[in-house]
This record gives structure tokens, C-alpha cells and sequence, in this order.
């Protein structure tokens, strides 16, 4: 199954947490990658291009790539306290053991084309 998201990268707030990534206007993307592996499987090809402003997926795809392969796990969730409340937010997306969350951090304010492939079962050499 290969999904692809699209829209800009940026920093926002959900709930109590703040500093959130998320792609377009959509909910968080580590929120949205973790029910789609939850849905589709968790071996994952992840591949990404960014670009300064908003452009079709032919024109992305002809710019820089970025590929990670391997097992994924996406989380997210907010940490409360009976006492305290509001703690944190746990946001988290790794593909093999790649960072995919801090690599996009870093790209915020930049469009993103982020196209995953979801497969149940690892990838055949």
C-alpha cells in the first residue's frame, strides 16, 4: 500500500503539546503515519522531497531524495498526571532505525512530499 502526503511542514500546537509536526493542516503526522501502520503494516519504504513552495509531484520527484528502509513505528500521545495534568507529548517516527521525525523537523516551512509504502511483512532481498 503506498500513501503520499503533501503540504507543508510546520510546528504547531495539539492539545497541551507543543512544538507538533505536522504536514499540511491535518491532524500531527506522527499521529496519522501511526494509525496508517497500524492499518497497513509496519515494514515501511519511506521517501521524501521538499521544495520552497507548493509544487505537483512530477516536479517534486525530479528534485533531491531522501529513502529510509526498514521496520516503522510512529507514536504519539500525550502524557498526563492525576496530580499535575498535563506533562508531555511522546512524538515519535522511526523507519529502520532512522529519525524520520527530526529530519522533517528540520525542514519546517517548506513544502513536503512525503510517500510511504506500508507492507505486513519485510521486503524480500
Amino acid at each position: 500500500m503506498i500513501k503520499k502526503y503533501r503540504g507543508t511542514l510546520r510546528l504547531g500546537v495539539h492539545g497541551e503539546g507543543y512544538d507538533i509536526l505536522f504536514l499540511g493542516d491535518d491532524d500531527p503526522l506522527a499521529e496519522v503515519i501511526s494509525d496508517d501502520i497500524e492499518q497497513h503494516g509496519r515494514y515501511l519504504t519511506a521517501r521524501y522531497w521538499t521544495a520552497g513552495a507548493s509544487r505537483s509531484d512530477g516536479d517534486m520527484a525530479e528534485g533531491a531524495i531522501r529513502e529510509m528502509l526498514g521496520a516503522g513505528d510512529a507514536e504519539f500521545r500525550h502524557a498526563y498526571s492525576e496530580i499535575t495534568g498535563y506533562l508531555w507529548t511522546d512524538e515519535e517516527i522511526k523507519v529502520g532505525g532512522h529519525d524520520l521525525l527530526a529530519e522533517l523537523q528540520a525542514q519546517a516551512g517548506r513544502y513536503c512530499l512525503l510517500e510511504i509504502t506500508y507492507a505486513k511483512e519485510p521486503k524480500a532481498s
